[in-house]
């Protein structure tokens, strides 16, 4: 009993029970951050990526740090304070960040925290707290996306069930994302739900409901997307026009090269019968979400994302 509580299963099912509970979720409030301790306010981001998870995110923010003059936060990639952190203060915020003067050749500090472009209350967060900030989006094909979510979600032995049963049951669920009732929760700083982030997989790729939300707090002339194929293939074309956009500046300094985390140890596989649900659900996203951007979001200028 004593060796199961020490699992990492264990663990995240206590931090989950307590995150849930509408009593227990206030022990947040006095969770310290040692590694704040010390540190001054730095400068706030002037550009964010925002997702979508398993979209190329973590590669664009690693050639964003190695290649240009933009400085991610020297603590972590993902800080997630507009999604689960938005109880702290924009202070606590700032020092997760360096002051540029102290960095030499920075020009501007940016994070990449994919959950912010799907969770309902983050843009209008944003706006309020950064409103001249820019956003950048990575998009994978949906069914894709779906997919790798579920092999790194069951990689992580967060979810036991097989993929026909959780993108099933995801299924069900999808109208909620423009149900007023249920979106209305996550307006509560401490509201959590891990249904939501860790098995939304097909509501997750539901980009054209997404964008939309970030369109009615942000200009166009904000907003950037490009589709991570293409991030994949092009880098430096992306990092090119990201430079232009962001008004950054080409780095003269290699810098250490990481390699990406957040790829399964091993591939789960996923049968045909489950990737036939994702497709069938989401058949219209691609066509929908290219609906709603115009030219001039999309990276580069391109008519499209090229998803496949």
């Amino acid at each position: 009993m004593f060796r199961y509580f020490q699992t990492g299963k264990a663990r995240r099912g206590v931090k989950r029970w307590i995150k849930e509970h509408r009593a227990l979720r206030y022990v947040r409030l006095l969770q310290p951050e040692p590694r704040l301790w010390g540190r001054e306010a730095g400068d706030l981001p002037s550009f964010l990526i925002i997702g979508a998870q398993r979209s190329g995110s973590t590669f664009l923010h690693d050639r964003l740090q190695q290649k240009t003059s933009a400085s991610g936060s020297p603590l972590q990639k993902e800080i997630h304070y507009f999604d689960s952190k938005y109880y702290r203060s924009l202070a606590w915020y700032a020092r997760f960040f360096d002051p540029l003067e102290e960095r030499t050749g920075a020009t501007a500090t940016f994070e990449a925290s994919p959950y912010y472009l799907y969770h309902p209350a983050v843009p209008k967060r944003i706006h309020e707290s950064l409103p001249d900030v820019k956003v950048v989006a990575a998009l994978r094909n949906p069914v894709d996306r779906t997919v790798s979510q579920y092999q790194w979600i069951r990689d992580r032995n967060l979810e036991v069930r097989g993929p026909e049963e959780a993108f099933q049951y995801d299924a069900e669920r999808l109208h909620w994302e423009q149900e007023p009732s249920y979106l209305k929760r996550f307006e509560n700083p401490l509201y959590f739900d891990f249904d939501h982030i860790h098995y939304g997989y097909l509501r997750r790729s539901l980009y054209h409901i997404q964008l939309q939300r970030w369109q009615e707090w942000f200009p166009p002339s904000q907003i950037r997307v490009v589709g991570s194929q293409r991030l994949f293939e092009h880098p430096d074309d992306v990092i090119g026009e990201l430079v232009e956009f962001l008004g950054l500046e080409r780095s003269e300094n290699a810098k250490h090269e990481r390699v990406n985390q957040n790829s399964p140890r091993e591939k789960v596989p996923v049968p045909e019968e489950a990737r036939d649900i994702a497709r069938r659900h989401l058949e219209d996203v691609i066509a929908r979400t290219e609906s709603v951007l115009t030219d001039q979001m999309i990276l580069g200028n391109h008519s499209s994302l090229h998803w496949t």
